[in-house]
């Protein structure tokens, strides 16, 4: 994990702010990374996006390539609206300073 040992531990939110400051993450990368769940994270990432600038690398479909750029839920598409396909590649989410 990110944690300084010179000081105080750090949120976990503040934790997975700190992630995506350092690039783009997918919500199984977080959940993995930080060992919580990815219900967890989602919640964490609405916060965060309450309070820093949270962009959104759409989902996209990975059968005929249609991607979900209008969505504004953070969570992952569960099929496609054009081929109805569940094979979707989950969105990024990083945080613009």
């Amino acid at each position: 994990m990110h944690r300084n040992m010179d000081s105080k531990p750090q949120t976990l939110r503040k934790e997975i702010l700190k992630a995506l400051e350092d690039g783009p993450m997918d919500l199984r990368e977080i959940s993995q990374l930080f060992r919580v769940r990815e219900k967890d994270v989602l919640d964490h990432l609405e916060h965060i996006s309450r309070s820093v600038r949270l962009k959104m690398e759409p989902a996209a479909c990975l059968d005929c390539g249609f991607s979900f750029k209008k969505r504004d839920r953070l969570s992952t598409p569960s099929r496609c609206p054009l081929c109805k396909s569940e094979s979707i590649s989950p969105p990024r989410y990083r945080v613009v300073i």
